[in-house]
């Protein structure tokens, strides 16, 4: 969508490759935590980028250029915190890989249903073009966690976020969703029922 990758066919369990930085005891821990998370949930066609990099002085966790992971508290005792930022962070590999159309129709298309976005932090991302990719990002983020440990336990981690609070709202409020459903399928992003070539690096 927004580069040129190379793609390669869907990669098992067996060859995600989890790195840690420093090899850190809290590094690994969260390297643990992710290979039990991997065996433990049924995430295999949400494993949109096959490596992952764990790293004590991250910031934050991010997507790019390779998948990294840091070892703040909420992510040391919480494992479905990992998990579901996790996931956030494979969804956003499958907006790059996956998603249709340029950058500025992608955003395009979400801010003809969201014209007004709260893109100040903690509110948002820190800029409109952000926090409008975001919203689908953190959708994708929701249905997936919803599905693995169910529609309750899902909203409650989404809503104690203490980053993207609008976001979160906005994506969680039941009136949206179909906006947000129609979105998705438009933008070649469904997460349910994918098609065999969606593609994976």
């Amino acid at each position: 969508m927004f580069a040129l990758l190379l793609t390669l066919p869907f990669i098992s369990n067996a060859n995600i490759s989890i790195k840690t930085a420093s090899g850190t005891n809290k590094e690994i821990k969260i390297e643990n935590t992710l290979n039990k998370l991997i065996d433990e949930y049924d995430i295999k066609q949400w494993l949109y980028t096959s490596k992952v990099l764990v790293n004590e002085k991250a910031r934050v966790p991010h997507s790019h250029p390779v998948l990294t992971m840091n070892t703040a508290r909420p992510y040391l005792e919480s494992d479905i915190r990992v998990l579901s930022t996790f996931l956030h962070e494979q969804f956003h590999w499958h907006v790059v890989l996956n998603g249709k159309g340029s950058i500025d129709e992608f955003r395009g298309a979400i801010k003809r249903e969201f014209p007004v976005v709260e893109y100040k932090r903690p509110m948002g991302s820190g800029d409109e073009g952000g926090t409008l990719s975001h919203l689908i990002v953190c959708y994708l983020e929701y249905r997936a966690m919803a599905s693995l440990i169910g529609e309750r336990e899902a909203r409650a981690l989404l809503e104690s976020n203490p980053y993207y609070t609008w976001i979160y709202k906005t994506i969680l409020n039941q009136d949206n969703h179909s906006k947000l459903d129609k979105l998705v399928e438009e933008l070649n992003l469904t997460i349910f029922n994918q098609d065999k070539n969606v593609k994976r690096i």
